[in-house]
Order: structure tokens, then sequence, then C-alpha cells
């Protein structure tokens, strides 16, 4: 079975038609940042699946499943073992077509697995473009029944090019061919006292602001966080821009194809959605720092930058 083609998004109608296909696993990933004493939570939303999700799909936790418990860093990406032995569970061996949703307004943790399958050197994967909030929009079916797929084998094959580490991005500090991203909301990365995310406010030196949700819409691009919440709490269908006008955007902050480019936000979440629109345009020198804000934060020898 082969996807439309090869970008990393798929649209729903073509996944209804291949709802049945044994050679397809959908995975369910929704997910919740919440905050308490201003500070973000990452949370996994069993519930809503249980509720209603796509027929077929099965669920996945991106927290409960897929970081690493052991890591200092919160949701740092499972390691090779712990995500196999998840997705065998799931039904994905190596020859699986992987398609991811979420519910939010654009894709964060359905990015997000995208992100971890094509590190782990899973090609077949693709986001479903709208998520769950387009196929309701449409009309289109909800089942309740939790699906018990067959164990299959699953083989990590870590490709470096795909993950930023600490070292990488101070390295490229220094690097005028390599462009950071900062993908959180405009109050994030210009905060001065406190950041939800980390240990310090601002963002990482020399890093430009390109909101994840600006890839849908630009207009967005100047939503505080506050005004991105709101919209999370409405049924609004956000799907990517067409790709010149997602060129437009990046090229605006100097973010071109002749670059290499690090995306980073919080916790990986964000910037795995940002990354996506950068694939879409074709920067095949485009990684995620998979530590962003909470690791670089904590680390007081590494340089940041706040509005003064």
């Amino acid at each position: 079975m082969h996807p439309p083609d090869s970008a990393p998004l798929v649209q729903t109608a073509w996944l209804a038609d291949h709802l049945d296909h044994p050679d397809m696993r959908m995975v369910d990933v929704r997910w919740r940042a919440r905050y308490e004493a201003g500070r973000g939570i990452s949370a996994d939303d069993e519930a809503g699946y249980l509720a209603g999700h796509i027929p077929g799909a099965v669920f996945a936790g991106m927290v409960r499943d897929l970081a690493d418990p052991q890591s200092q860093v919160p949701d740092r990406i499972a390691s090779p073992a712990q995500f196999a032995q998840v997705m065998g569970r799931l039904g994905i061996g190596d020859n699986t077509l992987v398609v991811a949703y979420d519910d939010m307004v654009l894709p964060l943790s359905a990015a997000r697995l995208w992100w971890a399958l094509s590190y782990y050197g899973h090609a077949r994967v693709r986001v479903l473009d709208g998520g769950l909030r387009r196929w309701r929009a449409e009309g289109r079916p909800l089942s309740t029944e939790v699906p018990e797929p067959t164990l299959a084998t699953f083989t990590p094959q870590p490709k470096p090019d795909w993950l930023a580490t600490k070292a990488d991005v101070v390295a490229a500090l220094d690097q005028p061919d390599v462009a950071i991203v900062d993908c959180l909301a405009p109050d994030q990365y210009h905060s001065t006292e406190t950041h939800p995310w980390g240990d310090r406010p601002g963002h990482i030196l020399t890093a430009v602001n390109i909101p994840y949700l600006a890839n849908a819409d630009p207009a967005l691009a100047t939503a505080p966080t506050a005004e991105r919440d709101r919209l999370l709490a409405t049924e609004r269908v956000l799907t990517y821009l067409p790709t010149d006008e997602l060129a437009a955007l990046y090229a605006a902050v100097g973010v071109t194809p002749d670059r290499a480019v690090i995306a980073y936000c919080g916790r990986g979440f964000a910037a795995a959605s940002g990354l996506l629109a950068l694939k879409l345009l074709g920067y095949e020198r485009a990684r995620l720092y998979d530590g962003s804000w909470a690791e670089w934060s904590a680390d007081p020898s590494v340089p940041v930058a706040a509005r003064q």
C-alpha cells in the first residue's frame, strides 16, 4: 500500500477510502498542555480517544508511552528499545504505513509522532491534515471500539539528520548558514520574567520566531498564548498553508532553503509541527531540537535572549 505521494500529510478523503487496509495503522495521539502555577504540563488524552476516535485507530500516549522516563529533560523521546516495544504493541512493523492524528488546531502530538518515527528510520508515516477536527467537521464516522492489534516487530534505525542536540545548537550560534526557529507563541519567545516551559525566560540567542499556528494562518503569528488557548477551545479547523505561502512565511525572517534549520519550542511538540512545515517545503537539512527550551533554559552556561 502506498500513500498518494511522499509528502508528510494525507487528506481525510484519502484516509476514509483506506480505513480497512491491513497494511495501515492509524494512531490517535491526543495530548493536552495545561498550566499550573505558571508552569506548563504535558498530559495524554486517552479519555478523549475512548469517547470516540477514527474507526480502527489505536492510542499512544506521547507522555506515558513515548517519553523517556529516565531522562532529566521532560518529554524527551523514548529510547530505541522502549520505542520499538511500544510500536510493536500497537501493531506497527517495519513495513506498516502509519497515519498519526490528534485534535489540536494544527498537529502537535501527531507531528511529534511523525518526527519520532522518521528519526527512528520509519519513512512510512503521514500526518492527517486537519486532524480529528476536520474528520468530525466533515461528518465522518467515529468509533468507541478499541482494536487489539497483532504484535509486530519494529526495528529502530536512528537517523541523526532528524535530531539536533544541545551541542548542535551551541555550534549553530556561530554558523550563519544555520537558522534556529522558535515555534512558540510570541509572548513566550519574548518573555522577560518567567517561561512556562523552562527555568529562564526568553529564547535561544539568534533564534527567529515562527509560531507553529502561523503555518496555517500567518495572522496567528502575533497571537499570544491566551488567544491560542481560546482558539483551541473552539472547533475551528486549520490545515497547512499552500507551499508558496509557507515559503514566503519563512523567507520573511531569513529562513531560506539554502540554510540548515533547527526547530525548537518548549518540549518538542510545536517544533515538530514547524518541522513538518519545513519538510513540506523540501528543507532536507531541517532538524528538531528535542531537548528544546526545557533543556536549554536549565543550563546557565548557554546564552539566552529576551526583549528588553
